[in-house]
């Protein structure tokens, strides 16, 4: 039994359910019951021993600005779209840009891409410690200012950027 919860907080068996079915019976107005015939949305469904109780909050989506396309790699072909505000890349399941096979990728946020609406700029700037991430050739030390159409180099990863949001478009 592989147990996993939802972004709303509901424990359920992933090899029993695509999906959580608990979600799916709220989202068809019914109400869920367990086995003892308790309402579900009324029982706590975090494991408190594993599980630090947190508050979770459904937010609007953002707007898409951009996407990365592998060019090279394990994922190569795979696109990634880039919304507003920051966007980080990494090989965890929990950030905006998952490079999932690339294991010289960190897991957690090796770099992030962040759109600024105000100045319509794209910023790359990289994790600290990491060493391996190139623009156009040169390797970022520090946050800079990147343009579409070049590469960016994560590990093995070699990634291109095209900006949606432009000086002929924005959000």
């Amino acid at each position: 039994m592989r147990m996993v919860k939802c972004f709303k907080g509901h424990m359920y068996n992933a090899e029993k359910f695509s999906g959580c079915p608990q979600c799916a019976v709220l989202e068809a107005g019914g109400k869920i019951t367990d086995m003892a015939d308790g309402i579900q949305d009324e029982i706590d469904t975090e494991d408190p021993v594993t599980v630090k109780r947190q508050v979770y909050e459904i937010v609007g989506r953002r707007k898409v600005v951009g996407c990365l396309i592998c060019v090279e790699g394990m994922m190569r072909g795979e696109g990634f779209f880039l919304v507003e505000g920051d966007n980080d890349i990494g090989r965890g399941a929990n950030l905006e840009v998952v490079l999932s096979k690339e294991i010289t990728v960190s897991r957690k946020a090796h770099a992030c891409i962040t759109y600024d609406a105000e100045h319509n700029e794209y910023v790359l700037s990289v994790a600290e410690g990491k060493k391996d991430v190139l623009y156009d050739g040169i390797m970022v030390e520090k946050p800079i200012s990147i343009k579409s159409g070049k590469l960016l180099r994560i590990g093995n990863c070699s990634l291109r950027f095209v900006a949606f949001c432009d000086d002929d478009f924005s959000w």
